[in-house]
């Protein structure tokens, strides 16, 4: 009797074997210290030595704790209402206007612009710089409502002799634009995580909203400053990858959609507004290439 009790002292603690069985199928011997709304805090003794882990439910198929005098009981984690509620994105890239510029070049041409210096002039004016914010409140794991504004921002130049078809007058002189479109509007998100380890995650979103124009440019004859709004439409399909669960970075191909119907255009002394023409709508549609960080916060 005393010898048994001796021994007993004497023996190793040995920690409690729960187990946790993440969804590749790989298995945790552990003592589960804590389950979260959103993880699962472990303990693991190698040889005596104890280490502790954190594992996002998420990333969980099943766990089981197993007192020692008590069966072992499976559990299956529950995070479906437990989630990121907001949603945080900035992206930026290139976007390129696709509406045709044919007129516009015969149009420069018959200035007195060579053929060649007039296409490469709408080649640099369609290709320009992109930029994204947006913000979307997660109404599910999958679905969120937000907001979601961006800008475009390209320019032209060209230099050379110019006709103004009076008959009497040519001279070299500059023409340049300089064009901002801004957009704002409300979001709706749809994503789609992929794999066991739901690293990566799919998504789409449309917004609509208003398409605020501006254009400065630089005539033979003068400066003017041109404005105009309308409404504008943007779609996007994003694949993102998750560093870590509240960090992804992600590559995105949108298209945006805005035609422009009427502008104001003033040379700084006088001002006057232009309903145009069916055919000489100004076009700003574009696609839309870019590279972004979302950052998904408030896991309620």
């Amino acid at each position: 009797m005393l010898l048994t009790i001796i021994l007993s002292g004497l023996a190793p603690k040995v920690l409690p074997q729960d187990k946790i069985i993440t969804q590749n199928n790989d298995t945790i011997d552990c003592r589960i210290t804590r389950v979260t709304r959103s993880d699962i805090l472990f303990e693991v003794d190698t040889k005596g030595i104890r280490s502790a882990g954190r594992i996002p439910l998420a990333s969980i198929l099943s766990y089981s704790i197993s007192p020692v005098s008590a069966q072992t009981e499976l559990f299956k984690p529950v995070v479906s209402e437990s989630f990121p509620r907001l949603r945080l994105g900035v992206s930026g890239g290139i976007g390129y206007i696709f509406s045709s510029s044919e007129t516009a070049e015969e149009s420069m041409v018959r200035w007195g612009i060579a053929q060649n210096l007039a296409e490469a002039y709408y080649k640099d004016l369609k290709t320009g710089i992109y930029g994204s914010c947006d913000v979307s409140w997660m109404l599910t794991p999958r679905i969120g409502l937000g907001f979601r504004y961006k800008f475009f921002d390209t320019s032209g130049n060209v230099e050379g002799f110019f006709d103004p078809q009076d008959g009497i007058t040519i001279f070299y002189s500059t023409y340049s634009e300089h064009i901002y479109v801004n957009f704002a509007g409300v979001s709706l998100l749809y994503s789609e995580p992929l794999g066991s380890r739901q690293k990566l995650k799919v998504y789409c979103a449309y917004a609509a909203g208003l398409a605020l124009y501006r254009n400065e440019a630089e005539l033979f004859y003068g400066n003017y400053l041109v404005t105009g709004n309308s409404f504008g439409m943007d779609g996007s399909l994003g694949l993102e990858y998750f560093i870590k669960p509240g960090l992804s970075v992600g590559a995105e191909l949108s298209a945006f959609n805005a035609l422009l119907r009427k502008i104001e255009m003033t040379d700084g002394s006088a001002t006057e507004t232009l309903e145009l023409d069916k055919e000489n709508y100004e076009n700003l549609s574009r696609f839309e290439l870019s590279l972004g960080i979302r950052f998904y916060l408030w896991n309620k």
